[in-house]
């Protein structure tokens, strides 16, 4: 009988620590991305501390202020006592401080196209328990882009994401989201994700569609030889302020917004 009752307390601590190493109470969110995420993943009310660029949703300007992604604060990391840290991969000095305290974090992978997103997405799931909201939120994320019935007309799109010609090549999301909302990155051929191009190769690859996020439109026109550019002749140079610049930059759920707003603009 003894035998059967301490076999029986060792399965349950065995579950009971299981369960336990599984769920995080306490949660910090490196970027702003993983932020939107774990909200709408039901966890907003677990997550403890967040970046200062972290605006969305507005709940999620209430907690504490960790410091920026590339710079977190340490030890006010350190203070809030989190179970778990959720940040990218851009800088192992930090992860290896955060090992040197003991605290549990999961190291993600820079998002290259949708489908990664949604991989994100199950992997924050995984970690504080979320599967099935997971499943349900990508499957709604999945539809809202089937019904959208883009026509993919492929029209040439060039964003620029920050001043002295920063965009992105085809290791970006961005570059994907550009192509499920009907278009073509110009470039698309490249295998970077960030990068500087110039203006002279802008004007080489003649983009029908601009989108710019650091930029007004008109200052954009001053420049040199711009009226010889479709997009210019045409009028299709946008400029995507506060809401709409956070949506396309950030490899979130509500990338789905930013695809439909695409869309209309490209097959206009």
């Amino acid at each position: 009988m003894r035998f059967i009752f301490a076999k029986f307390i060792t399965v349950f601590l065995f579950l009971f620590l299981s369960i336990n190493f599984l769920y995080c109470e306490r949660i910090v969110s490196l970027l702003p991305s993983y932020t939107e995420i774990l909200f709408e993943l039901g966890a907003g009310n677990d997550v403890v501390g967040v970046t200062n660029f972290c605006n969305y949703p507005p709940e999620a300007v209430k907690k504490a202020k960790v410091g920026d992604y590339l710079n977190p604060d340490i030890e006010m990391i350190y203070k809030l006592k989190p179970d778990i840290i959720f940040m990218g991969n851009w800088n192992n000095k930090i992860i290896e401080k955060f090992k040197e305290k003991n605290i549990k974090i999961v190291v993600l992978n820079s998002e290259k196209n949708i489908k990664d997103i949604y991989d994100t997405i199950k992997t924050i799931a995984k970690y504080i328990k979320k599967e099935n909201e997971a499943k349900k939120l990508i499957k709604k994320m999945k539809n809202e882009i089937s019904s959208f019935n883009i026509d993919k007309k492929y029209r040439k799109v060039y964003i620029e994401l920050d001043k002295d010609y920063w965009t992105c090549g085809n290791q970006s999301f961005i570059s994907d989201v550009i192509s499920q909302s009907g278009g073509i990155n110009i470039f698309n051929n490249l295998n970077k994700d960030y990068f500087k191009t110039n203006w002279e190769e802008v004007i080489k690859r003649n983009p029908d569609i601009i989108i710019l996020l650091s930029e007004s439109v008109d200052n954009f026109l001053k420049r040199p030889a711009s009226k010889q550019i479709n997009a210019v002749k045409n009028g299709k140079v946008y400029f995507f302020a506060d809401q709409d610049r956070d949506l396309i930059s950030r490899p979130t759920p509500r990338v789905v917004k930013i695809i439909e707003k695409l869309s209309k603009i490209i097959n206009e």
